[in-house]
């Protein structure tokens, strides 16, 4: 049945009633929004560590992976590790997103933009989680189509993954969801290398492995002349680092966590152990080039063509679970990052402002239905994993200058933010339509094309049109820069705040202790003398972070350059 054995089948469904239970179970604890949505801000260090390398980690990832090694050899696995070189700046943004207080990304693009570039990341955003839904039910489905021999077609397996994703995903929140991707890190994990150990017995080991590539030296090369050279390694991961700040997960990822150190740790660990998986995904394709040789089979089934083949019974079932897990999760935080999108930026901001929490649950789940019906229909119009991935990495990027031009440049305003988003939209489509740069030889041309024309733009706007109110930006830098544990500064101004627009004497008068507190902060966040420019000076957690996951990008960059010889040469 479905290509799989009774026992396969057997795993499977234990697998879809333990992640069924999760969501049922969760379900008490949802109590508002802010359990929905954020899980009640309750993680630990471990769950979001789990939360960010399941929310970041994929079945479609290791597809397109695997199938862009089996094309290209060993260089292919710059089609994640791009992001590797930006380890360190996450740790230094992790902070950012806890301390901003918020549920959405919306709320803090309100809180630096205004109301109207709320609504428009508001749609941007709900765009993209729809988008990043549809490629991931689209490469996922491919690997399980392969893994089945077709057993499971593509159109059967993306709507049973997306059904059952957004039924316990509807019903617990984000509870369910993270403590899914905690079995999902782990059954991931298992996925990753679960075919090396098989594939090693076969070929007969190191000497098999070289006897059946004609071509050693070219396959385990980390740098292409064409395509994936350095200029495009260097443009990708500058564009990674655009995407992920306005990925709508990014904020109930790194904002759930309890502490400051625990969205930081858990936040970056998570990155780490996803770039240590990429690993066996890039050797994947390379194993089927030994195989199957180069060009026999499709780069996207190679995953699934080498799990089918090689897999006693039993285990076939459990790679269809790794692989399940990797997306109905990442599905479910996409759908709660829509639902919250909607519900909390449009829905109650401006259709209905007067609804209550138990109201605005059930806008939620419905909104969940929609964002499912959505994903599903767009993941029918992908044609390969590869070109799935490309089209995210060209999309998701534009609205990250806004990002950075508020956090770090006081000057930046509203009208320089909307300019930058539609100024790189139009390069990008001139990119793709008028200079026709495709493939991966002109993804580097599009990136620079959109992310200098847009910065260009947003810094000249902004200087050209009306700053922001300083009472705005006052709150917008206090907020950010203020620890957590430390929210009476933040009372004390709004009270402040409140009682200078009322003209009225306040009833209470500032001590000079919280006083002297907002002082300190906000000379914390001076870095340069430059009135304009926002840019704090590091604390020591942040420095001794910084500099030890700067160790671990080169520990790993070695790692694979060693790995790279001794596979080629022995």
């Amino acid at each position: 049945m479905f290509g799989l054995t009774l026992l396969d089948l057997l795993v499977l469904v234990t697998y879809f009633v333990l992640m069924i239970a999760i969501g049922f179970g969760s379900a008490r604890l949802v109590k508002n929004r802010e359990d929905f949505y954020m899980g009640g801000r309750r993680f630990g260090k471990f769950l979001t560590a789990f939360f960010s390398f399941g929310a970041g980690t994929h079945a479609d990832h290791a597809v397109g992976v695997a199938s862009k090694s089996y094309s290209v050899g060993l260089s292919g696995i710059w089609y994640q590790w791009v992001m590797l070189f930006t380890l360190p700046i996450y740790w230094l943004l992790a902070v950012i997103f806890r301390r901003a207080r918020v549920l959405t990304t919306a709320d803090f693009f309100e809180l630096r933009y205004g109301s109207q570039f709320m609504v428009l990341y508001s749609f941007f955003g709900m765009s993209v989680c729809v988008i990043l839904g549809g490629v991931m039910l689209f490469g996922t489905a491919r690997l399980i189509e392969a893994l089945t021999n077709g057993g499971i077609p593509l159109a059967t397996a993306i709507l049973l993954m997306a059904v059952a994703s957004l039924l316990y995903g509807s019903l617990g929140g984000l509870i369910a969801a993270v403590w899914n991707d905690l079995f999902q890190g782990i059954l991931t994990i298992v996925m990753s290398l679960l075919l090396i150990p098989f594939f090693w017995l076969k070929i007969g080991g190191l000497g098999g492995l070289q006897a059946s590539m004609p071509n050693r030296e070219a396959v385990f090369r980390l740098v292409m002349d064409n395509d994936i050279t350095v200029f495009w390694i260097f443009m990708m991961s500058i564009n990674s680092l655009m995407s992920m700040v306005v990925q709508p997960h990014t904020m109930s990822n790194a904002g759930s966590a309890r502490t400051e150190m625990d969205s930081r740790v858990g936040f970056v660990s998570g990155m780490v152990l996803k770039r240590l998986m990429t690993v066996p995904w890039a050797l994947t394709g390379v194993m089927a080039v030994a195989l199957y040789g180069q060009g026999t089979i499709q780069g996207d089934h190679a995953f699934g063509t080498m799990a089918r083949d090689l897999l006693p019974a039993g285990f076939a079932g459990l790679m269809i679970a790794c692989v399940m897990a990797s997306v109905m999760d990442n599905v479910c935080v996409f759908m709660l990052c829509f639902s919250g999108l909607w519900t909390n930026n449009i829905f109650k901001r401006f259709l209905v402002p007067t609804s209550d929490e138990r109201t605005l649950l059930r806008i939620s789940r419905i909104a969940s239905a929609a964002f499912g019906v959505c994903s599903v229909a767009l993941s029918f119009s992908f044609g390969d994993a590869p070109s799935a991935l490309r089209f995210t990495w060209q999309t998701v990027p534009l609205m990250g200058i806004s990002f950075f031009l508020g956090l770090y440049w006081r000057r930046a305003n509203r009208y320089g933010a909307f300019a930058s988003f539609l100024t790189a939209l139009i390069a990008m489509l001139l990119s793709n339509g008028l200079f026709r740069w495709s493939g991966d030889a002109g993804l580097p041309l599009t990136i620079s094309f959109f992310l200098g024309t847009g910065l260009v733009a947003g810094v000249v706007v902004s200087y050209l049109t009306p700053s922001e109110s300083e009472e705005k930006l006052d709150r917008f830098f206090l907020t950010i820069n203020t620890p957590i544990g430390q929210e009476h500064i933040l009372q004390e101004f709004e009270l402040e705040v409140a009682s200078r627009d009322a003209s009225v004497e306040r009833g209470q008068v500032l001590s000079q202790t919280i006083v002297a507190e907002r002082t300190k902060v906000a000379t914390r966040t001076k870095l340069l003398p430059f009135q304009n420019w926002e840019i704090p000076v590091p604390s020591r957690q942040a420095w001794v972070g910084f500099l030890v996951c700067l160790g671990l990008v080169l520990l790993m960059l070695s790692g694979l350059r060693l790995l790279a010889e001794w596979l080629a040469h022995g």
